[in-house]
């Protein structure tokens, strides 16, 4: 059977999967319909509709209840065989249901010999089908997810030089900065204007306290964060109404591809057509019309068939083409020998419907072969091996999901930039001017002043500055808070000379942490630890004296927790131990 049709052998155990089987009951259940409408003696349309709406719930039904059994019985595999026999068991109660239908509704009924070769057909034929098409179809879409993955990976990669991102970039970075530039101005004139020289310092204190709130980049720093909050799904593929759109979109290139790589034969041509039009001929038509009819339209559809192949084999520009125009022409074969017939001996009980043979039963056949192209077993190593070439509808939907990432990562950082570096260093200024007023220090509060006018005049210097060992940005974040709070630091020793990418996110966090505990803890003294945890982990373990607890319920809808929970992948806490908080934060430390 191997030879005939390539996706069911004999040998082989096949995975098991009844995700389509309720397709392929409707499916069937329609087609049915169709011919009892046009076929079967019955009293109305409305007992005909009501029996196979009946019949198919209970199908359905069936089919979830088979399903579960093999759930139970942990059953993942079975042999073509194991296969057949529960779907010819479902299919005889199948048959009984639709007899009993049947009389009750008074609905005229085929013979009990006609529906049985009919549910052989279904069963050694359909039911498996069915069954691996829903286990390969798992895997195109599982190959599908892990191509994309490498497909972004890819872009990503060549998008740091692409000239369409850099520019993506310059943009985003020129527009913040233009407005960080402008606010930044805006206030170092404003606390310029302070004469220190003729107040008291008290009473510029009391001027210089209301430019530090910050007002304006405070709401920059949230609308940076708003817009890098804000992703997108990244993932095409299972998962949303879009990954339908793409999945079709590159299913004309997948399809391209492995009818140019691996065409199917001319017999999996002619056995699917055959296998379509047989239980018309056990149903409706007698032993001497199918002795003579039945060879005769075999015969046609392996000469159709082999036309199609050496259309697929030709390497003409226009061979998909002709080959679909060929396929579509060879499901016509059944209706054009059923009006031969029928002008030679007139019989209406053989008669094809005109929608069915016309249209009904070759488009079935078109999309049926264009699946069975797809889902063979080179299909799944195309995609592995990264031989299938993106569709442009998902070259651009990668590109749009690489530019909004983009977009929202430069956002992102600038808002953690801004909201640690320049906010945080007006929270730190504003208390050390308090503490030099209180002390009567003229000099130490000018000195601070000037410091960050500095800052507010180069407000983008350490932007992208070159990455630091851990040891050196832990420093660097902690500077604005010596002399305001007492830090015990300790840093595993083989941690502090440790630089990758991760260690400007270790600093976001710690800065963050000690700000939180100063600010919002009114602590004066905190202990921090970093240190290893087993292979990959990092812990960071703070305890500070704050006099005010933190809340029973840590809303983590605020930057600072937006930036622990991104460092972490949530995994962090605070909590109140005594007259103590204590901090927790575990994050992986990439290579």
């Amino acid at each position: 059977m191997n030879s005939l049709f390539p996706l069911l052998d004999f040998r082989e155990k096949y995975k098991i999967d009844f995700t389509l089987v309720p397709a392929a009951v409707i499916l069937l259940e329609f087609a049915v319909l169709g011919t009892e409408i046009s076929k079967t003696a019955h009293h109305s349309v409305k007992d005909i509709l009501l029996m196979r709406i009946i019949h198919t719930l209970a199908m359905l039904l069936l089919a979830f209840g088979l399903s579960r059994i093999y759930i139970s019985l942990n059953k993942t595999y079975l042999s073509y065989f194991g296969i057949t026999i529960p779907g010819f068991i479902a299919i005889l109660l199948g048959i009984l249901l639709h007899r009993i239908l049947a009389n009750a509704l008074n609905v005229e009924t085929l013979s009990i010999y006609r529906n049985v070769a009919t549910g052989l057909l279904q069963a050694f034929f359909w039911f498996p089908l069915f069954i691996w098409i829903g286990s390969k179809r798992t895997e195109i879409f599982t190959a599908f997810r892990e191509y994309e993955q490498r497909l972004i990976t890819k872009t990503r990669a060549n998008s740091r030089t692409s000239e369409d991102f850099r520019h993506v970039q310059t943009s985003i970075q020129d527009k913040v900065r233009l407005e960080l530039f402008n606010y930044c101005k805006k206030l170092r004139n404003e606390i310029s204007a302070v004469d220190l020289k003729s107040l008291t310092l008290p009473e510029s204190n009391s001027q210089m306290q209301k430019y530090l709130l910050g007002e304006d980049l405070r709401g920059l720093s949230m609308r940076l964060e708003t817009f890098g909050s804000e992703q997108e799904e990244s993932t095409f593929l299972g998962q949303n109404t879009q990954s339908v759109k793409l999945l079709v979109s590159q299913f004309r290139v997948l399809y391209s591809t492995i009818f140019r790589i691996a065409p199917l034969k001319t017999q999996t041509y002619a056995f699917v057509l055959i296998i379509l039009i047989t239980p018309a001929y056990i149903n409706y038509f007698s032993l001497s019309e199918t002795l003579v009819s039945f060879p005769l339209v075999s015969i046609a559809i392996f000469i159709f068939s082999r036309l199609i192949t050496k259309a697929s084999a030709s390497h003409s520009p226009i061979a998909r083409r002709s080959t679909s125009l060929l396929i579509y022409a060879t499901g016509l074969l059944p209706l054009v020998s059923n009006q031969i017939g029928q002008a030679i001996t007139h019989d209406p009980r053989t008669a094809y419907p005109i929608y069915i043979g016309a249209f009904t039963l070759p488009a079935s056949y078109y999309i049926f072969m264009k699946f069975i192209q797809v889902l063979q077993p080179h299909a799944v190593e195309l995609i592995i091996n990264d031989e299938i070439t993106a569709s442009s509808e998902l070259r651009n939907a990668v590109t749009h999901v690489i530019e909004k990432e983009f977009s929202h990562t430069i956002s992102h950082r600038w808002a953690i930039y801004i909201h640690g570096k320049i906010l945080t260093r007006l929270a730190a200024t504003s208390l050390k001017l308090e503490s030099a007023t209180n002390a009567n220090d003229e000099k130490v509060f000018s000195e601070t002043v000037l410091a960050l006018l500095e800052l507010l005049n180069s407000p983008d210097a350490n932007f992208e500055q070159s990455p630091n060992d851990l040891n050196t940005e832990i420093h660097s974040r902690l500077d604005p808070w010596f002399g305001l709070l007492d830090i015990n630091l300790e840093i595993d020793e083989q941690l502090a000379s440790m630089r990758n990418s991760r260690v400007q996110d270790l600093g976001e966090v710690i800065e963050e942490l000690v700000s939180n505990s100063i600010r919002h803890g009114k602590a004066q003294k905190i202990s921090l630890r970093v240190s290893r945890r087993g292979e990959n982990d990092i812990r960071i373990h703070a305890i500070d004296d704050a006099t005010i607890p933190p809340p029973n319920f840590q809303g983590r809808f605020g930057l600072g927790t937006r930036i622990f929970n991104l460092a972490s992948d949530g995994r962090w806490d605070l909590t109140r131990v005594g007259s103590t908080t204590e901090f927790n934060l575990v994050m992986t430390m990439e290579s």
